[in-house]
């Protein structure tokens, strides 16, 4: 610990005042603090911060955050995963907001796979420009992908926790290709953390980036490790590291597993035992069984529980038995929760409500907990590849180790206990070895080149193959490779080549004659989506072939068509593809749960031609995982899905659908863009020029696949999963899945319904919230009139954010005007609003001629559009003969070919979206979401032809669905 801030550290009186801990009046900073600071990071100096967990690097990054925030750079943090996400984003909202934002919600931003949003709340769409960015390193790169790399990043500031995450053998390509994007847009300023990195690797990361590195592995509170053997205990401690003393004597009567270690140290008196104890377990079924024996034979007393901690999260047989241990002050903590389980848990942790923690390595991912001491159950992961347990690396080991007597807790020092046995002995002391870190491992290889190449054209970054080699063969994988393997590292311009030449075929990218390199259109969303190559082109093949076959299922006004078959053949596809199963020997990226490949769950017996594999039985995994996927989003219970095979769990199930969800989305603008009419037919992909296709019928899908995908991650039937919507930022209640499923059993799946003051539909909304605090009679209360006034209170939440948004746009009384009348006044301001976006527009309808629609709109660049504005009084909704009037319309006045659009204001009946897709000429489209694309014409961030393609695709427009800003 040092006293005092050094000479130049530039820091300004604002930050000293805010971000610097002080004993009393005197700055306190840790030593790899204090070395940052005379490194420079105040001056705006780019580093690689190695120092060990709990050594105060994320007060490192603040002060770069807040420099940044203060010269008016933006600020990007990129972390591991999205709970730490979250973290740093609260933390950030609580230190930023206010002292160097005035509160603005807007300024901060948090990217995730999941979602979007400012720190109100609200989706964010344009989060590259947002002025802090908290995002995981894949959906950074993500949004990079699909706007391009800016030309000019010198007024940015990065900042890369977990930084050693580029050698993680899953995810280490991304990261890597999103380091390598940067360290070649150049930026304002880097910062790079870690607690692992080995020094030379520290050394060569630094030098690749081109920053000074800033090493120090003096650790403030000290951690003592001990090794637990039949011939005694072997420890160490940080204070000293290479000092290893054997031969202490093991506590008397002591049984080597981990309940007798935890029952020992929490028996001792003195000194007290270091609560909370984390026991850490490679095995997931380990944490569940531990836990329970722990909590049923070693702890007596239950608390009084005043309330149940998981009211609200769907029932589990996770949290069914949380709910008992939890009252024991003993809880565990896996991949298989699902993420509201998982979060309690850790609140509960951070409360001081619970003495034991039985955990993976989920609880080790960077995330600060309150921890005294830890026991290793295990220190050995099962490896499916070489079919044994093998021990996990020193790197990982550490780092779990490391979350253990942090900085800010109380704990003076943190103790770590491990097990090993005769046989284990040797390999066990390696981890009293504490200088000993793996190397990292090269990730960037020629298997996933393919999918390098098109990353690096899509953004711009690459325009020829010399530039792909220049960039690829810099990487710092390919330093790597070059001094360990330089035969092999040769071979890469050819391979990169190969690359470029399957890339080409599939038509993801075209070569001029000069050697210039482009992406396609579809090529740009593949890129985008963060699909393999590999899995793109497996479902445009798949969905050329079976359009003809899954259109029909589509519902009409006459028929209901088979919504569930056409989400069984999708998701059947999706599942089947590289991105989920062995493909060309190349291993997938993403895995579906284990226990699906056990036996057939679903026997799909009439359908076998709409799959990509009609002899599913060979491998019935994704029949099983769409199966399930489809229980789930027609409204089956977790406990339901979890019962149906032996050890299926809610997180896994959970982690599924995500996925499902992703792939989903990716498929649905892949196939979007391959069926764009505007498109050359040249440089559509090659699937679909093979054969002959329709692409009108194509066109009729993606909004569905998109709606499918939504009701996944929602888990509900179509007909109420508008409920999801129904929200009031100033109440303290929240619609539940289980809520909305129950008021579907009895019936309520309309708004008319939900409002309905009689004392029927009163007792309904009471049953449906019995358990509901503080009463069911005031959120029965709640739902009615949060239902009553949903458009309303929707329209003018939008409204006030756009009229914010628009001062930097002429005209600002356009968006109030737009928002709140109605009839002939509303088209008399839609028509001043294109005409100050100088969007060209005929208006049809002069009152002269019966019946015909209001506006033939004319895009740049783009075939023109028949639009009819449908307003309605009050917040009454557009219902579905009104949305389709005009089809007819159009082709009695002659523009019977012409794609028609209806602008629904304030709304349209939610029964409307998904009966219109089969219809293939007519999207209909709400005047909030209308509102925020013409904004973001005004603002300049989307074209008028990306309007002509948000509109003219058949569905329900929503802002959710409108392309990013395209710098490329």
């Amino acid at each position: 610990m040092k006293f005092g801030l050094p000479d130049g550290h530039s820091l300004s009186k604002s930050i000293i005042k805010n971000l610097v801990f002080s004993d009393g009046e005197t700055p306190a900073l840790s030593d790899i603090q204090f070395d940052a600071l005379e490194a420079g990071v105040g001056r705006g100096r780019s580093l690689l911060v190695v120092s060990p967990t709990s050594t105060g690097k994320t007060q490192i990054a603040l002060w770069a955050i807040a420099k940044g925030v203060e010269n008016a750079c933006n600020v990007v943090y990129l972390v591991t995963h999205r709970a730490l996400a979250k973290q740093k984003f609260e933390d950030f909202k609580s230190l930023l907001l206010a002292q160097y934002f005035e509160d603005s919600e807007s300024s901060l931003v948090i990217a995730t796979g999941d979602y979007v949003e400012d720190a109100n709340g609200e989706v964010v769409t344009h989060p590259l420009g947002a002025h802090v960015l908290v995002a995981t390193y894949e959906k950074y790169l993500a949004l990079l992908s699909s706007s391009g790399i800016p030309a000019d990043m010198t007024s940015t500031v990065i900042v890369c926790d977990e930084i050693q995450l580029i050698g993680d053998e899953h995810r280490g390509q991304h990261v890597e290709v999103l380091l390598t994007l940067l360290r070649n847009a150049g930026w304002k300023q880097f910062v790079g953390l870690s607690a692992v990195l080995e020094p030379r690797d520290a050394k060569d990361l630094a030098d690749w980036l081109e920053v000074s590195l800033v090493i120090n592995h003096t650790r403030e509170k000290h951690l003592h490790y001990e090794c637990w053997t039949d011939h005694g205990i072997a420890a160490v401690t940080t204070e000293q590291p290479e000092k290893i003393e054997e031969g202490i004597s093991l506590p008397v009567g002591i049984k080597l597993d981990a309940i007798s270690v935890l029952t020992y140290l929490l028996k001792q008196k003195s000194p007290p035992p270091p609560l909370p104890i984390i026991v850490f377990c490679m095995k997931k079924q380990d944490t569940y069984e531990l836990a329970q024996k722990f909590a049923d034979e070693h702890v007596k007393q239950e608390q009084k529980q005043l309330y149940l901690p998981f009211e609200g999260v769907p029932e589990t047989s996770a949290n069914t038995i949380l709910s008992r241990i939890m009252a024991k002050r003993v809880a565990f903590h896996n991949a298989d929760l699902i993420d509201e389980e998982r979060h309690i848990v850790e609140q509960y942790l951070l409360d001081g409500k619970l003495d034991v923690v039985f955990a993976t390595s989920t609880l080790a991912a960077g995330v600060n907990f309150p921890l005294g001491a830890a026991i290793f159950a295990s220190w050995k992961r099962w490896n499916g590849s070489r079919r044994s347990y093998v021990a996990i690396e020193a790197d990982e080991f550490h780092n779990m180790a490391g979350r253990v007597g942090r900085m800010g807790f109380e704990h003076e020092q943190g103790r770590l206990i491990f097990i090993a046995n005769k046989s284990e002995l040797r390999l066990a002391k390696r981890y009293l070895n504490l200088g000993a870190l793996p190397s990292l491992q090269p990730r960037i290889t020629p298997t996933r080149f393919d999918q390098l190449v098109l990353q690096l054209v899509a953004s711009g970054l690459c325009k020829s193959k010399e530039d792909v080699n220049e960039l690829v063969c810099n990487t710092f994988s390919a330093l790597r490779e070059q001094s360990t393997n330089p035969i092999n590292f040769d071979t890469w311009p050819e391979k990169l080549s190969y690359a470029i030449t399957i890339l080409r075929d599939e038509c993801f990218i075209i070569e001029g004659s000069s050697g210039n390199l482009s992406a396609t259109p579809v090529g740009k969303v593949v890129a985008f989506s963060g699909l393999l190559p590999d899995t793109s082109s497996f479902l445009l093949k798949y969905m050329a072939s079976k359009a003809n076959r899954l259109v029909p299922l589509l519902p009409t006004l006459e028929n209901q068509g088979d919504i569930t078959r056409l989400a069984l053949a999708l998701l059947a596809a999706c599942y089947s593809a590289p991105e989920f199963r062995t493909y060309n020997k190349k291993p997938p990226t993403r895995f579906l749960p284990y226990p699906l490949e056990n036996k057939i769950v679903y026997d799909v017996k009439t359908n076998r031609l709409d799959l990509p594999e009609s002899a599913w039985e060979v491998d019935p995994t994704p029949i099983n995982a769409a199966g399930i996927t489809i229980d789930w989003m027609e409204g089956a219970d977790f406990r339901k899905l979890e019962s149906m095979l032996p050890q299926m769990s809610a997180g896994m199930l959970r982690e599924m659908f995500r996925n499902c969800v992703w792939a989903l989305q990716g498929f649905a603008s892949i196939i979007e863009a391959a069926a764009d009419v505007t498109v050359p037919e040249s440089l559509r992909p090659k699937q679909f020029r093979e054969i002959e296709l329709d692409l009108a019928l194509v066109r009729k899908l993606p909004r569905v696949i998109r709606r499918i995908s939504f009701r996944i991650s929602e888990g509900l039937p179509d007909d109420v999963l508008w409920m999801k919507e129904l929200y009031s930022p100033d109440s303290s209640f929240k619609l539940f899945r289980t809520e909305i499923l129950d008021l579907r059993k009895k019936g309520f799946i309309r708004p008319e319904q939900i409002i309905l003051g009689s004392p029927d539909a009163d007792a309904v909304r009471v049953a449906v919230f019995e358990n509901a605090k503080p009463s069911a009679q005031a959120k029965a209360n709640w739902l009615r009139d949060i239902c009553r006034d949903w458009k309303k209170n929707l329209r003018k939440r939008i409204s006030d954010k756009h009229t914010k948004r628009a001062r930097r746009c002429s005209n600002v009384s356009f968006v109030q005007e737009f928002y709140n009348s109605r009839g002939t006044e509303f088209e008399l301001v839609f028509e001043k609003i294109l005409a100050a976006l100088h969007i060209k527009f005929e208006k049809l309808d002069d009152k002269t001629k019966t019946g015909a629609p209001d506006y033939l709109i004319k895009l740049n660049e783009s075939p023109p559009l028949v639009l009819e504005l449908k307003s309605k009084d009050g917040d009454k909704l557009v219902e579905y003969n009104k949305a389709v009037e005009v089809l007819a319309a159009s082709e009695v006045h002659g523009h019977k070919d012409v794609f028609c659009v209806t602008l629904c204001h304030p709304g349209v009946d939610p029964s409307v979206p998904m009966v219109i897709s089969s219809c293939g000429r007519l999207s209909v489209v709400e005047s909030t979401d209308l509102g925020e694309a013409l904004l973001r014409i005004c603002e300049g961030t989307l074209t008028q032809n990306q309007l002509w393609k948000w509109l003219a695709t058949p569905g329900q427009a929503l802002i959710y669905d409108l392309p990013f800003p395209d710098y490329v």
